[in-house]
C-alpha cells in the first residue's frame, strides 16, 4: 500500500483527467482546493509555497494549456535547482564539521 492510500486517499490520474476533459473549471477549482488543503496541513512553514502558488496561479492566467505546462517546467527546474544548490551547501558543511571532528580528535580534545 502506497503512502497516499494510508492517509486514506488516493490520487487516481484517470479520474482527474477525465475532469479536466469534461470540465476544465471544475478540474481548476479542484486542484485549488487540494493545494490549499495540503498546504494548509502544513501550517505556517508553508507560507513561502502559498507564496509562490500565488505568484504562479497569477503568471498562468488566461494562459493556454500549452502556456501553462511549459511556465510550470521552467519554474519546476528552477525549484529543483535551487534545492541542489542547498543540498550542496549543507554536504559541505557537513563535511567541513567532520574535518574539524576529526582534527579535534587527532589532537586530543575530546569530543562532545
Amino acid at each position: 500500500m502506497d503512502d497516499a492510500a494510508d492517509k486514506g486517499h488516493k490520487f487516481d490520474f484517470d479520474d482527474w483527467a477525465e475532469l479536466y476533459r469534461r470540465d476544465p473549471a471544475a478540474f481548476e477549482a479542484r486542484r485549488q482546493a487540494v493545494l490549499a488543503l495540503e498546504i494548509a496541513k502544513a501550517g505556517p512553514v508553508a507560507a513561502p509555497a502559498r507564496h509562490s502558488l500565488r505568484k504562479l496561479d497569477q503568471l498562468l492566467e488566461g494562459k493556454s494549456d500549452e502556456e501553462r505546462v511549459r511556465q510550470s517546467m521552467i519554474w519546476m527546474v528552477a525549484s529543483m535547482r535551487q534545492l541542489s544548490e542547498k543540498l550542496t551547501r549543507l554536504g559541505d558543511a557537513v563535511d567541513e564539521m567532520q574535518a574539524r571532528a576529526s582534527r579535534a580528535g587527532s589532537l586530543g580534545i575530546p569530543r562532545r
